[in-house]
């Protein structure tokens, strides 16, 4: 009976697990995983994945992820573009809202930028 009981997890607990699997998976299972710090930080990296509730990014090129709550991200209305999978970004925290950038370095590294 204990075992039903474990393995009933709320939608958000089931969305962080996810998170934490997404990570695993794209970076290795000793890959450490934490969550974001929400009163102040910088992360940089690449976004490697989402579930319902949280934005997975790889930090630096270490095998080390930051999990974002997506509720902290300033969204104007459902139609929010959230960080896209694949590409760097910068999210910090001001007052417990998350801002992201996208880091174009790349584009000025090949003599790409305006």
């Amino acid at each position: 009976m204990q075992a039903q009981s474990v393995s009933k997890l709320a939608p958000w607990q089931q969305s962080l697990s996810d998170a934490r699997q997404v990570a695993k998976m794209m970076l290795g299972h000793e890959a450490s995983v934490t969550m974001a710090e929400h009163n102040s930080g910088i992360y940089r990296g690449v976004i490697i994945g989402h579930t319902r509730d949280y934005i997975i990014q790889q930090i630096g090129k270490q095998a080390a992820a930051v999990i974002h709550s997506k509720d902290l991200f300033r969204a104007p209305d459902h139609e929010f573009p959230w960080p896209e999978v694949g590409h760097a970004f910068s999210i910090h925290y001001s007052r417990s809202q998350a801002i992201a950038r996208e880091l174009r370095e790349k584009l000025r590294e090949n003599g790409l930028n305006r």
